[in-house]
């Protein structure tokens, strides 16, 4: 009697840790979402060109690129042009930050040299409802990519502004849809 129930309970147990583990595997490849959670009557959406307050050439283009990218695969909001939208979404580069992010050289020698940049992008946005005429919010949002400058090409900085700008959008695309 003390052999079935030992049977039983391993299999059970076993049962519970197969399940456990299907979780826990496949638990992250289903995508959560707060698409909807607030955007209320606003079903449409333009995002225009942005604004530039810096000397970098071309990264207003690539940030607008990118967010319109995000918004059409989250698919919660339709893009369109700004005279058919609901709602619009401004944006101003503020400022592009690069700073060491780590070094390498050996401490004896006191030699020490940057083997990576944090690049940062700072971005002021304003969600604008067309329909009520009012502001949503306003926020400034930044993100930031780092970069190898072992050789000092440009293909190295714009690793770190293709990083920034993936996470800049990801998470304007979340205050958006999101409401926080």
């Amino acid at each position: 009697m003390k052999t079935e129930h030992h049977v039983r309970y391993r299999t059970v147990s076993l049962i519970v840790m197969i399940a456990l583990l299907a979780i826990f595997t496949f638990g992250g490849c289903f995508r959560y979402s707060f698409s909807g959670a607030m955007t209320g009557d606003i079903k449409t959406l333009a995002i225009p060109l942005f604004d530039n307050r810096t000397a970098e050439y071309g990264v207003v283009e690539s940030i607008t690129d990118e967010l319109i990218l995000k918004f059409q695969q989250d698919n919660t909001l339709m893009i369109v042009d700004e005279g058919e939208a609901d709602a619009v979404l401004f944006g101003t580069l503020i400022r592009v930050i690069d700073e060491p992010y780590t070094y390498s050289g050996e401490e004896e020698a006191s030699s020490y040299s940057v083997g990576e940049y944090k690049l940062t992008l700072v971005v002021h946005i304003d969600y604008f409802n067309r329909r009520k005429d009012e502001n949503i919010w306003s926020q400034e949002v930044k993100a930031w990519g780092t970069y190898d400058h072992s050789t000092g090409a440009p293909e190295e900085r714009d690793a770190g502004f293709s990083s920034a700008i993936v996470k800049l959008s990801e998470d304007v695309l979340n205050l958006t849809v999101s409401g926080w």
